[in-house]
């Protein structure tokens, strides 16, 4: 990977874990509807990379893939997503290498974003035609934006690089116009 891409890989899963964990979880299930409607199997995927397990209808047991709970149950028992809890999602997308985050999430994102990121402007998501530097960059933003849009409990958060000490208001030099 390009330092580049690595930087603003970085950028995105920094913006990802700075989240409110509902929000997190909120951004995250959105993601894999919008793509279970284009990519089924793909969607699929990208929830067993995110900590989402199979528990089948019938016996209630845990399966980590469709194909297990096939194999172990093979009458036809069928099964559904168990959702991560936030801090287990949390863990599995800061334990993700650089390269594995880029593949998996940035492209997730892409594929789920895609028709906002046209209409945006965002450019277009990495790709064998783009590096999807712009497109990242804007997710980032977009990340970075619902955080502070959207309050939980009656309260807005605001990520730790925003929330330091007020510098005093006092000029840097006894001579500026207007100062006494």
């Amino acid at each position: 990977m390009k330092g580049q891409t690595k930087h603003l890989t970085g950028q995105v899963r920094e913006a990802l874990l700075a989240l409110p964990d509902t929000l997190l979880m909120e951004i995250f299930g959105e993601w894999l509807d919008d793509v279970d409607e284009q990519l089924l199997d793909w969607g699929d995927e990208c929830r067993s990379a995110l900590g989402y397990r199979i528990q089948s209808d019938e016996t209630h047991k845990i399966y980590g893939s469709f194909e297990e709970l096939e194999q172990a149950e093979p009458d036809g028992a069928g099964g559904s997503w168990v959702v991560p809890d936030a801090q287990t999602l949390r863990t599995i997308l800061a334990s993700l290498s650089l390269e594995q985050f880029y593949h998996s999430v940035i492209a997730l994102a892409g594929e789920a974003l895609a028709l906002q990121a046209s209409e945006e402007a965002w450019g277009f998501p990495p790709s064998v035609a783009s590096d999807g530097y712009d497109f990242m960059r804007c997710l980032t933003v977009h990340l970075r934006y619902q955080a502070l849009r959207r309050p939980e409990q009656g309260h807005i958060s605001f990520p730790q690089q925003a929330t330091g000490r007020r510098k005093p208001m006092k000029p840097s030099s006894s001579g500026l116009p207007g100062w006494l």
